[in-house]
């Protein structure tokens, strides 16, 4: 019984917390840059920038030492993911965020490079096989949940630092001649 009411517990702080958060966020909501798409020989190539991606919130989880990930979905014949992960050194104090899909990697001690290089989605490419015969992709930004020590172990939805929003652009591909 124990148990059920500790689950039962946690379950109803969870839009509490998201509440409180949604409150402390003001008036920068998440979004995209209008996304740059353009076709050459066999590959899309997209460019797009996520803004006002860190709240004070996620910088202090970022902080913590957590790792956290940022990951960009292009919603297309195949769905595709661009990642980036950040994790903070606490005993160097450097950031380290690595790109999966091209295995680019940063360390910087400085939060405003950090942020740049996790926020700029550029340079990532699709082959044109993957594009939907409609000629439109989406693309949308979110970020991966994370396990909290004091939520013993417990996943914590980062979504909520964004209020719930997942950004995105549907974009109409153009050929360029």
């Amino acid at each position: 019984m124990g148990i059920l009411l500790q689950f039962l517990a946690t379950k109803a702080l969870a839009p509490i917390l998201g509440s409180i958060v949604l409150l402390s966020m003001g008036e920068r909501p998440v979004s995209l840059s209008k996304p740059e798409v353009f076709i050459r020989e066999d590959t899309l190539f997209i460019s797009t920038k996520v803004n006002h991606g860190f709240p004070k919130e996620l910088l202090k989880i970022i902080k913590s030492g957590t790792p956290v990930t940022f990951r960009l979905h292009v919603l297309a014949v195949e769905n595709i993911y661009f990642v980036r992960t950040v994790y903070y050194d606490i005993e160097k104090r450097i950031y380290n965020v690595k790109r999966e899909e091209d295995e680019g990697e940063i360390k910087t001690e400085d939060e405003k490079k950090m942020k740049e290089f996790v926020a700029n989605f550029s340079g990532v490419y699709i082959l044109t096989d993957n594009i939907p015969s409609s000629q439109k992709i989406t693309i949308r930004v979110s970020l991966d949940p994370v396990k909290l020590d004091f939520l013993g172990d417990g996943e914590f939805d980062l979504m909520t630092l964004w209020d719930y929003r997942s950004p995105q652009q549907t974009v109409k591909i153009r050929k360029q001649d």
